[in-house]
């Protein structure tokens, strides 16, 4: 998944299959080119929380603000566009060369 690209939902429901996921996102509108559900490697449960890659990037902010709060299987979702490490680090950068 491009890091541009994402919505990270947290407090998934136990046991929710990526799919449910995604057809959930879907059914608000808003197409998906993935969803990465994230798994323990040792017990291979999730810890509650998903990446999820629009298919248009300019819906993200408006994907999350609609989608935040929303309840699927009984849990209040939180919706959140991710902020890509990689331009964290070369806004640290530049924030050294300019200091």
């Amino acid at each position: 998944m491009e890091r541009t690209m994402r919505l990270l939902i947290s407090n998934v429901p136990a046991g929710c299959p990526a799919g449910v996921l995604q057809h959930w996102v879907e059914a608000h509108g808003y197409r998906t080119f993935g969803v990465r559900l994230i798994k323990d490697d040792v017990t291979g449960t999730s810890p509650s929380f998903a990446y999820v890659q629009l298919l248009d990037p300019a819906k993200l902010d408006e994907a999350a603000r609609a989608l935040d709060g929303r309840i699927l299987w009984g849990g209040v979702l939180q919706v959140r566009r991710v902020v890509p490490p990689a331009s964290i680090v070369k806004s640290a950068s530049w924030l050294r060369a300019v200091g």
